[in-house]
């Protein structure tokens, strides 16, 4: 048994990690502003209200887990701190050496083997998602010079349909994977990660 933070239990992402999490039967800390919202108590888990963009908030709450996974997003495209703000708090209240894994963006960057209509289709996004991908990319950067064993997993356009069970992953995102990734795979992908040590201080795109 494993015992996982998650930070944004309470977006689309997180609450699909918090509950494979518990279906896989590990102990799960779920952490938002408002966890209430996640309904009754369960066995195994417990819930702690916190606010990403607020110092200090949480220290002492990560103490003695096995790993934390950040499904922390912002609301919209307009500029934003979330991702590098909330980065830097988990960062600060974990002890040297400990997992962290959070979520990204496939757009970020191009593969080296995309076809021209992907490269210019991903030029028009990143226009778009100029604001988000830019604090993603300062996340990134602020893990890339910490001192933990994170892991930063790029997953294409998310969606809500059911998982595949059929996730195509790619080691430092260099090569090209599909267009689409379900939630429920990103959870599954995430969940497995924890315990592979090829994910280590490095980037992965994924998609169903």
């Amino acid at each position: 048994m494993t015992t996982i933070a998650v930070i944004g239990a309470t977006g689309r992402t997180g609450r699909l990690i918090v509950e494979h999490a518990l279906a896989a039967g590990h102990r799960v800390t779920a952490v938002a502003r408002h966890p209430d919202t996640l309904g009754p108590a369960r066995d195994r888990l417990t819930v702690h209200a916190a606010d990403m963009l607020t110092p200090g908030s949480l220290q002492g709450v990560l103490d003695d887990h096995d790993a934390v996974i950040s499904a922390i997003g912002a609301a919209d495209t307009r500029t934003t701190t979330i991702y590098s703000a909330g980065t830097t708090e988990i960062i600060s209240a974990l002890k040297p050496h400990g997992r962290l894994l959070v979520i990204s963006s496939a757009g970020l960057s191009i593969p080296a083997d995309a076809t021209a209509g992907t490269r210019l289709a991903s030029r028009i996004l990143q226009r778009l998602m100029r604001h988000t991908y830019a604090d993603m990319a300062r996340m990134e950067e602020r893990l890339a010079t910490s001192d933990l064993t994170w892991t930063v997993v790029r997953p294409t356009r998310l969606t809500d349909r059911p998982g595949t069970g059929r996730l195509r992953t790619s080691l430092g995102a260099t090569a090209k994977v599909g267009t689409q990734t379900t939630r429920a795979d990103l959870a599954d992908y995430l969940l497995a990660a924890i315990d592979d040590p090829q994910t280590h201080r490095t980037v992965v795109a994924v998609s169903s």
